[in-house]
């Protein structure tokens, strides 16, 4: 009997705690973890379009061509069985066209958008990881990436994309297929904290 595979999503604003979950849900579940990566993983000109949030078409575009190549490679692992694991899929990037991008360069990045709705499949399970403001401080300040440490950076980036993705995730038509997460009090190296996201995982709610 062969196994069945699954992608799990985790989803959130920057430095909601994403990564880290994916690292544990991929242990748990003896799978493959796929990271966005760090500060370091970057290249320079991108690390420069972000500190001084400048370039937004080709930012997210950069993003995009990520996103869309690692989620192309967990569909490759899913049917070979796999539960592939990824902090954001291809829908994030979307969620960055309005907080950065205006006039020509968000119509050309919406085209762009509609083309990955209609041909890229939604994940097995989609867990968004909700923030409140002083959450998402707190998590951006214990992060430590010298890129997104200043109030420039939280005002003007990490609360407008938080605020979006919550926004897109609460909508009618997309909070059926999401497990939202208020991410604030919980801690997953508890062990009832992490067993109970398990079992709304397995579950479905």
């Amino acid at each position: 009997m062969s196994k069945v595979g699954k992608i799990i999503s985790v989803v959130g604003g920057p430095r909601a705690g994403k990564s880290f979950l994916v690292k544990l849900l991929a242990q748990h579940y003896n799978g493959v973890a796929i990271l966005e990566g760090e500060e370091s993983d970057f290249p320079e000109r991108i690390r420069i379009d972000i500190q001084e949030n400048i370039r937004p078409l080709e930012r997210i575009t950069w993003f995009r061509n990520k996103l869309v190549k690692e989620y192309l490679g967990a569909l490759e692992k899913k049917e070979e069985g796999s539960v592939v694991v990824t902090d954001n899929f291809w829908i994030s990037y979307q969620l960055y066209i309005d907080a950065l991008a205006k006039d020509f360069e968000s119509e050309v990045i919406y085209d762009l958008a509609t083309i990955d709705k209609q041909t890229l499949p939604w994940p097995d399970v989609v867990i968004f990881l909700s923030l409140e403001e002083s959450g998402i401080r707190d998590f951006i300040k214990r992060g430590g990436r010298d890129f997104d440490q200043s109030e420039e950076f939280i005002q003007n980036q990490a609360l407008p994309i938080h605020k979006l993705h919550t926004s897109f995730f609460n909508r009618d038509e997309i909070k059926p297929k999401v497990l939202t997460i208020q991410r604030d009090q919980l801690d997953f190296l508890n062990e009832s904290d992490f067993e109970s996201l398990i079992s709304k995982i397995e579950n479905g709610s």
